[in-house]
């Protein structure tokens, strides 16, 4: 039978480089850290490490030995996970869907509130957005985006609460001649090249191609990608300017800057959905809640800088 703490001393005395420093980490003192080594190489039969003056130096084997030793502990880590769901009950597994933006922006806000008051939770955070199809496995509880000129799309099965309609600016560098005037027509958009944040279909990029649409033009993409932060990266690489999102835009890089889009104001639709059959229970609930009020902030953030 193997001492895992005795493992676990020697592992991090393999990791600090010293016994000094392992105990330091482990908070125990050298000597204790010391004696356990010691009982750890007589079991094993083959040096761990070698004295070098007042210290020690790793052997090959005995680095080879603390690496193999890492399936034991995630089995140990493992085990002790069942022990726990066994004597208290399987922890909650919530999953919630949402795009790049609302994961960044929300969830660590949603998260910490949902945490603190059920500190039993576990959670997947997926992003969905561009979404994969029918056949994907819908989440608990999903953030969606929905094209804003159109009708909203009901989910069977899903509770559906509209949070927030999230407008569009054109990013692009501070030295842009656009960049001079305080808002930008849709129509200019004909004249610029432009990244597209839409690759495999999306509802963002539907918002975009209605406006454009509205506004009679037909736009040059020089390059698309699925994510806003590879479209805000080629932004400020010179390639093109980019409609995003404002949720998508609120930590932009130094040399970057922003215009409302006009004539039509392009918009999305952000919609919470949670699964109709634990929307009752109460820490659905709590989480819903914490959903709504990083919203109206975020709406009233807007709103502020809007009227600046």
């Amino acid at each position: 039978m193997w001492d895992l703490n005795r493992l676990r001393m020697w592992r991090a005395v393999v990791s600090a480089g010293s016994v000094t420093a392992a105990a330091r980490n482990l908070q125990y003192s050298p000597a204790s850290v010391s004696q356990q080594v010691i009982a750890l190489q007589q079991t094993v039969g083959f040096p761990l490490y070698r004295r070098v003056g007042r210290g020690i130096e790793v052997t090959e084997a005995g680095r080879r030995f603390a690496e193999e030793t890492d399936p034991l502990f995630a089995e140990s880590t493992r085990l002790t996970r069942i022990v726990d769901a066994i004597r208290s009950g399987p922890r909650a597994r919530i999953t919630i869907g949402c795009p790049s933006s609302i994961a960044k922006e929300w969830i660590p806000a949603v998260l910490r509130e949902a945490v603190a008051h059920h500190p039993d939770l576990q959670f997947d955070i997926l992003t969905n957005e561009p979404f994969s199809g029918a056949d994907q496995r819908r989440p608990d509880i999903e953030i969606s985006s929905e094209p804003g000129h159109a009708d909203p799309q009901p989910v069977a099965r899903y509770r559906s609460e509209h949070l927030l309609d999230d407008a569009y600016v054109l990013v692009l560098p501070q030295a842009h001649p656009v960049a001079e005037h305080p808002t930008v027509p849709v129509a200019q958009l004909q004249d610029l090249p432009l990244l597209d944040l839409d690759v495999q279909g999306s509802a963002t990029g539907d918002v975009i191609d209605e406006v454009m649409r509205a506004a009679g033009i037909t736009p040059l993409y020089v390059a698309r990608a699925d994510d806003h932060y590879g479209v805000r990266a080629m932004v400020a690489a010179g390639i093109g300017v980019a409609p995003l999102p404002r949720l998508a835009v609120r930590d932009l890089p130094d040399g970057l800057t922003t215009r409302p889009l006009v004539d039509p104001v392009p918009h999305r639709r952000m919609v919470l959905r949670i699964d109709e059959r634990i929307a009752h229970l109460a820490h659905i609930s709590s989480i819903r809640d914490a959903f709504v009020r990083v919203a109206d902030e975020t709406a009233a953030d807007a709103e502020a800088a809007g009227s600046s």
